[in-house]
Formats: structure tokens, sequence, C-alpha cells
């Protein structure tokens, strides 16, 4: 039989937390490693996991108060908006150029998402509500684009007080792959992206000094390959 603080921690709620830029694939991976989970799982509702995703945010906003250049890249109507000008102050999020900023890639474009005041109270929501299921006992796969430092020091202490087990997953991917990728994502669904928000995003999710459990590259590795080497890793650490 294992220790009591052995017991204690695989009672512990756990949070596998994968970081990646746009067009990374962490949506696509963090979807099959669910699938690998449940399965392990067999109906052990204390060992199933959940997804939720930096996306869920971004689902809750009306569409109306979406960014001018966002509809306009899906052919929309763009009569329906709230904005009536580009960076007006009313739509919840907006893209803007960075291709002047510095940054390991440079190049143009480089554009970056910033949340309006909607946008990143919606986004401080749902990053509460992640920690209320985990406080309940379920078990989470968060799939998140953590671009910016506030976001991710505010995902980091509702974990912390969550009082959950975290294993980090850097999703990583090369330029040129992000970006072939990305223009092929103008589908007039909300899975659409600038181009330019994979180039600058690769420059600021992986800066933020996390300690990743393991890595994956989704270039050079299939979902299946990358997979398997998140749950090799978890079973290294007594996680499985």
């Amino acid at each position: 039989m294992g220790s009591a603080t052995e017991n204690r921690q695989k009672n512990t709620p756990l949070a596998i937390v994968l970081n990646g830029s746009s067009s990374s694939g962490t949506s696509t991976l963090s979807k099959a490693l669910l699938e690998q989970l449940t399965d392990g799982a067999d109906g052990d509702p204390t060992s199933a996991f959940a997804r939720v995703a930096f996306d869920d945010a971004v689902l809750l906003i009306p569409e109306k108060l979406y960014p001018i250049s966002f509809v306009r890249l899906q052919g929309g109507d763009l009569s329906r908006l709230v904005s009536r000008v580009p960076h007006d102050g009313r739509a919840a999020w907006e893209y803007v150029d960075e291709s002047d900023a510095s940054g390991k890639n440079g190049g143009s474009p480089r554009v970056r998402l910033v949340l309006g005041p909607l946008g990143r109270r919606l986004l401080s929501g749902v990053h509460r509500s992640w920690g209320a299921h985990l406080q309940l006992g379920t078990n989470l796969i968060i799939d998140h684009f953590l671009q910016d430092a506030d976001w991710c020091e505010e995902m980091l202490e509702v974990l912390h007080s969550a009082g959950c087990r975290v294993f980090f997953v850097g999703v990583y991917c090369s330029v040129a792959e992000l970006e072939r990728r990305e223009s092929f994502r103008n589908d007039g669904e909300l899975e659409g992206r600038p181009l330019g928000l994979a180039r600058r995003s690769d420059e600021l999710c992986h800066g933020h000094n996390l300690d990743y459990d393991v890595t994956v590259h989704t270039d050079v590795e299939t979902t299946e390959e990358s997979v398997e080497s998140i749950l090799s890793a978890m079973r290294r650490g007594g996680l499985l």
C-alpha cells in the first residue's frame, strides 16, 4: 500500500496545461490527448478529464462585438457590428500590427491579439471557472494561448489557489509551418486568423519562464507521437 501522502496526491485533481502559439496545434493535440486519457480512465470519474480552452472566452462574446478586421477576414456583414471604424474601443478585441516590435522572428506582418475590457473580464471569468472545476475534483486539459504575461500570471494563481497538481506542456512549431497553417485558416469560421498572428504569438507565448514538464514539436511529430510523448512523461512523473 502507498503512503498517506501518495494517496492524497493521487486524489488531488490534475491540470495539464498545453501552451502554444496560434496555429501551433494545441487544440488538435488537446482533443487527441483527451481521447487517450478518457480511454485510460475507463469510466472512473476520478480519473476522467475535461477539456477547457482560451477560446472558451471568445465563444462568450456576441458576434456584434467582433472587430472589423476579423469580420472582414471572414467576408461577413460589417454593418451588423457595433464598431464603426477599427480600434474605436467598441469591439471586445482587436488585432494590432506589431511588425516593428522586437522579437526573435522579426519580419512582417506580426500581429498581436489585444483584448478589450469585456474580453479581458471574460478571460478572467473563464480562468476562475477552471479553478472551480479543479476544486470540485475534475481533472482538466487546458488548451491555452499564453500570449501575455498577465494572462499567464492570472492562470497560475488560479491553479495555485485550487491546490491542484500541474503538468506543463510546451507546444512548439516552426514559423514556416505556423504560417503555412495560418494561410489555410481563413475559412469563414471562428478558426480564421489574420496573417501575422502566428509569427508574433510564437515570440510571446513561450516567454514567461514556464518550467515545462515536456515539450512537443508539432511540425516534425504526428499528433499521435506528440500525445505519446506527453503520456510517457506523465508516466515517468507518476501521474498515470
